[in-house]
């Protein structure tokens, strides 16, 4: 039998998530996170919320949401629809009207109308909550763009960097150079010069296309999530830097300020390790290690 929350465990696994990171990356608590994965539909608010949820939570990990929609669509059909904040109760519209002798109509009209108001009232108080909800994540969204927006701008700007002959089996994309003499002494290989002052590795990753990336610098995990088109990150490392691509085509890479050629195809899964002088695709570690 299908279970939604196992093939999302699943894949978070497969990437080699925990629930935590993936909290921060999707803005949901962790305790909805663990319900999902158990298929624990009633520690979830609402049917609206559940299937919500589950979509934030498979697109984060690139899943074809389809099978899973499909699902949802049937274990939530076999239960009562749940409203949404704001729309009217279906047991109210069941309830059949009541009669009234003609001396209590008064207290009747009275009593229906202080209902009314309380209904209308406590609508658009939810209606607000479900609305500074979604915004709050809009604009923390937005506040993170410009800040990785800014930090990229700044490394360049401070940053300049000359043409590094670096000896690797790939190819560095660099602009025109003068022919340099037989009797002169070979450029240095050392790119302190190119990297804020501490740093000998300098990464600047531009997504092409909506990429998952986990990027360590020195050994210690800066960055785990997923570059939607255009978005930018920034990392430095004083050692070296560790990338694991899920898309290898669709990230362009910036290694102190050299531009380097597409590191695999679309879809790609690589691990590539970053020196002062070189770079390298790694093999993955085996389950186990």
């Amino acid at each position: 039998m299908f279970s939604v929350g196992a093939t999302l465990r699943r894949a978070r696994q497969a990437h080699r998530l925990d629930l935590c990171t993936v909290a921060a990356q999707t803005k949901i608590n962790v305790k909805y996170l663990e319900a999902i994965e158990a298929d624990d539909r009633n520690s979830l608010p609402s049917a609206f919320f559940y299937k919500s949820f589950v979509d934030q939570y498979a697109k984060s990990l690139l899943l074809d949401t389809r099978e899973i929609d499909a699902e949802i669509e049937r274990v939530l059909s076999a239960e009562a629809p749940l409203p949404l904040p704001g729309s009217e109760s279906a047991a109210a519209r069941n309830v059949p009207p009541l009669t009234f002798a003609p001396r209590f109509q008064a207290r009747r009209t009275i009593a229906l109308a202080a209902t009314l108001v309380l209904v209308v009232l406590g609508c658009s108080g939810a209606y607000i909550l479900w609305r500074d909800w979604r915004s709050a994540f809009s604009v923390h969204a937005v506040i993170d763009g410009m800040r990785s927006l800014a930090k990229t701008r700044i490394a360049h700007a401070s940053a300049p960097a000359p043409a590094v002959r670096m000896e690797r089996p790939q190819t560095l994309i660099t602009p025109p150079q003068e022919p340099v003499q037989p009797a002169e002494k070979p450029q240095s290989t050392a790119i302190s010069d190119t990297a804020p002052p501490g740093y000998k590795v300098m990464l600047d990753l531009l997504a092409r296309e909506a990429t998952w990336l986990s990027v360590s610098s020195d050994g210690k995990p800066v960055f785990s999530g997923i570059l939607q088109a255009n978005q930018t990150k920034s990392v430095g490392g004083k050692q070296f830097a560790k990338m694991r691509v899920g898309n290898a085509a669709g990230i362009e890479i910036r290694l102190n300020g050299k531009l380097l050629e597409p590191l695999g195809t679309r879809g790609q899964v690589l691990d590539v390790l970053f020196t002062p002088d070189n770079f390298r695709i790694v093999a993955p570690p085996r389950e186990g290690d």
